[in-house]
């Protein structure tokens, strides 16, 4: 079970980073939130003038602590032909190799995961899970996955959810007349 800091589906462009937390049950029928990655969203380069450039995801996911093996930091990286697969990179966080210092894809490395529509692929093109987008959004994973591994879908998930949400959400106009 996962549980996030604030809902993801209707969130504006405005929102950068959102909390993700696995939920842990204690013996008391509790549960225990471990937190695990921080879900980023960066819509411009630096000082928001600059347009992202082709080598920092839109958005991405950063491990919230290097004590869970397994973990990484993964970006979604999406193909300049529509209807094609996006595929899934490793980010370099700190930006050593990005003209801006923003994370950026770390460069030549392979896809950690593809998705295709809504099929989700491991680095063998092997089906890992599925999207369901009707009224409520779902992940089925499909494969026995260890347990860092299935957390990496799932956070890469919410983060499609987002992109989604903002892509459909109502634009925000400055000013009380809406910008007309």
């Amino acid at each position: 079970q996962y549980h996030l800091s604030i809902g993801i589906s209707s969130l504006s462009d405005i929102t950068t980073e959102v909390e993700l937390s696995r939920v842990e049950p204690k013996q008391d029928g509790s549960g225990r939130h471990r937190h695990i990655y921080d879900l980023r969203y960066m819509r411009s380069g630096p000082g928001g003038y600059v347009k992202l450039p082709s080598d920092s995801p839109h958005y991405f996911i950063e491990r919230a602590s290097r004590r869970f093996p397994g973990l990484q930091d993964l970006g979604l990286k999406k193909s300049r032909l529509p209807g094609k697969a996006c595929i899934v990179l490793p980010v370099g966080i700190r930006g050593k190799t990005s003209k801006y210092s923003i994370p950026n894809f770390v460069k030549d490395s392979a896809p950690v995961f593809s998705i295709n529509k809504n099929r989700w692929a491991d680095t063998q093109g092997a089906p890992i899970a599925s999207m369901h987008d009707t009224i409520e959004h779902g992940l089925v994973v499909t494969a026995a996955l260890p347990r860092a591994q299935f957390d990496m879908p799932v956070a890469l998930w919410c983060c499609k959810v987002w992109e989604s949400g903002v892509a459909n959400a109502e634009k925000v106009h400055e000013g009380t007349d809406g910008g007309e």
